[in-house]
């Protein structure tokens, strides 16, 4: 989708096991955080300094998905002035935003599952044991990466402990904008970096990562797209089963579609074909906020 109107948007999605400072375990099967309190106050700093940057760059307009578990880890009124909380209580549609976006930052990101950086899982620490996408390993990076690719929009920076920041450039190249908060020992133990020496690269690659928007490339997007997951237990395939999702053994299901956006719905739930129909996503697609802007700026 080509925009109309020369105004700045970015979209900043974030995750908690990322920022400096937060502390988990695994409690027997997966990951828990320790301090909830201490994890959301440190991501909406590391927001707030990502802010700082896409304003000083000359973002007119910031969207900040809460993308952790509940969507319930941003404090909004200690969220930046120029900030607006995208909360999740619903999966309707499967996307966050729309063509009419320039950038996605991804801000307290961990790398996926079995990786061995920090908290590392993909989607769910719980059931997911592993992911492939068109063949190659993939977790939450690459995924969020290909959504915003899917309506031409870059992922210009990236930001989460140092084996999600490899991760990224893996995936998007040795030239995008990474900011290590920590630095990952295994799964559970980390050092984390001197948190004012965070904000302030957060905010410097920001600010260059948006000033150099138009130099970012896009991911290209399959013809085809084949996401194979394998579960921990056979117990988590009852879901895809029912939904008519192809079960390859009895711990991995085959999701396929000429379309990524419903490869993605399908893989949060939907039934082959159901999101499509509701929503009618394509490239060209506007997202119900977007509309919603539109309608009160005319």
């Amino acid at each position: 989708m080509s925009k109309k109107d020369s105004s700045m948007k970015v979209v900043i999605l974030t995750d908690l096991e990322g920022p400096a400072g937060v502390n988990g375990r695994s409690d027997g099967i997966g990951n828990t955080m320790l301090n909830k309190p201490t994890a959301d106050q440190a991501l909406v700093n590391e927001v707030n300094a990502v802010c700082e940057g896409l304003v000083a760059a000359g973002a007119d307009e910031i969207v900040v998905v809460d993308g952790h578990g509940g969507s319930n880890s941003i404090d909004i009124f200690k969220l930046h002035s120029k900030a607006r909380l995208y909360q999740i209580g619903d999966w309707s549609p499967m996307v966050y935003l729309d063509g009419t976006f320039d950038a996605l930052v991804q801000l307290g990101a961990h790398s996926m599952q079995s990786a061995g950086g920090y908290m590392c899982h993909t989607f769910n620490s719980h059931s997911v044991a592993g992911m492939k996408f068109n063949g190659e390993p993939i977790g939450e990076i690459g995924m969020g990466s290909y959504i915003a690719a899917y309506f031409g929009v870059p992922t210009i920076m990236v930001s989460g402990d140092d084996v999600a920041c490899h991760e990224a450039r893996a995936l998007l190249g040795d030239d995008l904008e990474v900011v290590p908060t920590k630095a990952s020992i295994n799964r559970y133990t980390t050092v984390n970096y001197p948190v004012e020496e965070v904000y302030s690269n957060l905010r410097a690659s920001a600010e260059k990562a948006l000033r150099n928007v138009n130099n970012c490339p896009v991911l290209e997007m399959p013809e085809s797209n084949e996401l194979i997951v394998r579960f921990m237990c056979p117990n988590h395939l009852n879901g895809p089963i029912r939904l008519g999702i192809e079960q390859l053994d009895e711990v991995t299901v085959r999701y396929t579609s000429d379309d990524f956006i419903e490869l993605w719905a399908q893989r949060n739930g939907w039934a082959p074909g159901v999101h499509q129909k509701r929503f009618n996503v394509t490239p060209e697609w506007k997202h119900p906020y977007t509309l919603a802007r539109e309608a009160f700026e005319e």
